[in-house]
């Protein structure tokens, strides 16, 4: 599981409202057993700002009868109000993520 994959499980509202690595604080808290993913590798450093993107952007991404992929549109939006410009690396890593989260989805409303 890459860090951005992490990221965005344990960003997931559970059942209560409450994101599972709240849950899985309080686990450690409440018995001092410390799950795995809460100490895994951080998303590095250089990659926090195409993160951050990735979450402003999905915060606003449409929806129907589920997930959709953000929309190159949206993208284009965001770029031409903000002033930020994406390289093609960038843009592809941004695209990578959302296609990681799609998938965490999609395998969430299997089970």
């Amino acid at each position: 599981m890459t860090a951005a994959e992490r990221e965005i499980e344990l960003g997931e509202p559970q059942g209560d409202g409450a994101s599972l690595r709240t849950h899985l604080q309080r686990l450690y808290r409440a018995t001092g057993r410390l799950d795995p993913r809460l100490i895994a590798a951080p998303i590095p450093d250089a990659g926090r700002p195409i993160w951050e993107l990735f979450v402003t952007l999905s915060a606003m991404r449409r929806t129907g009868m589920g997930l959709n992929p953000l929309a190159m549109t949206d993208i284009e939006a965001y770029s031409r109000l903000t002033g930020v410009r994406l390289t093609a690396f960038e843009l592809d890593t941004l695209l990578s993520i959302d296609q990681a989260a799609l998938a965490l989805a999609a395998r969430r409303v299997r089970l």
